[in-house]
């Protein structure tokens, strides 16, 4: 019984380890092939996987797939604060200020690791995310604690001005009622306002609301909930 089941836990580990020489090797023609976007969606995807955690490949595709990417200004515009937290030495000694911007850099990079991951009502894990489910996720990984319901996170946040708001701030929406939408803004202050936020169309997304009526003129307010 005991050989048994050590012959299967073989199986399953060799199978497994298969499995991921297939994927980091599709990562790799992907890459050769110039689809650098599909490399950065599955690399994103693959890094989310604990059965990866102990693999240096799916990141380092990610990376190179991203300054690929950034050739083109548009997506660069769209994802500037990612392409800035790669950039950023992570062994300098940080003010105060700047601890508060690695905060601020580490939130957007885990909300940007969920991009593509599917809407779901109710849902608050990577299987599918609402929109407060994502955006307690996210803040959950920075030690922040929000309640679940969008309308209940404007009431816990500091209330900002749409002049103050920055990236990681919250910025809540209304279709006429109560708040009924949240998103993590990603632009900096006074720049054209961008956010990521689980779209009940196409999941975890980016959105310029300044280019969008839809979005722009749904707009309740702007909250803090991450501190230094």
């Amino acid at each position: 019984m005991f050989r048994s089941l050590v012959l299967l836990l073989v199986i399953f580990l060799a199978s497994n380890a298969v499995g991921q020489d297939a994927k980091i090797e599709t990562l790799q023609q992907l890459y050769n092939q110039g689809y650098y976007k599909m490399v950065y969606r599955r690399a994103g995807r693959l890094l989310m996987n604990p059965a990866y955690d102990n693999l240096k490949e799916p990141n380092q595709y990610r990376s190179m797939a991203i300054q690929e990417l950034a050739k083109n200004p548009r997506w660069a515009k769209r994802h500037a604060l990612e392409i800035e937290w790669m950039e950023k030495p992570t062994n300098q000694v940080m003010s105060e200020q700047q601890k508060g911007s690695s905060l601020t850099q580490e939130l957007i990079h885990s909300a940007t690791q969920l991009m593509g991951i599917p809407y779901k009502a109710a849902g608050s894990d990577t299987m599918g995310f609402d929109c407060s489910g994502f955006t307690c996720y996210v803040f959950e990984k920075q030690g922040v604690k929000l309640p679940r319901r969008a309308a209940d996170q404007f009431a816990f946040c500091e209330q900002i001005s749409a002049i103050e708001a920055k990236a990681g701030d919250l910025v809540f929406f209304s279709n006429g009622t109560d708040v009924n939408h949240v998103g993590i803004l990603i632009s900096e202050k006074n720049a054209p306002k961008q956010m990521i936020h689980s779209s009940s169309s196409i999941g975890i997304t980016i959105v310029d609301i300044e280019q969008s009526t839809y979005w722009q003129s749904r707009i309740v307010g702007y909250g803090r909930a991450l501190y230094p």
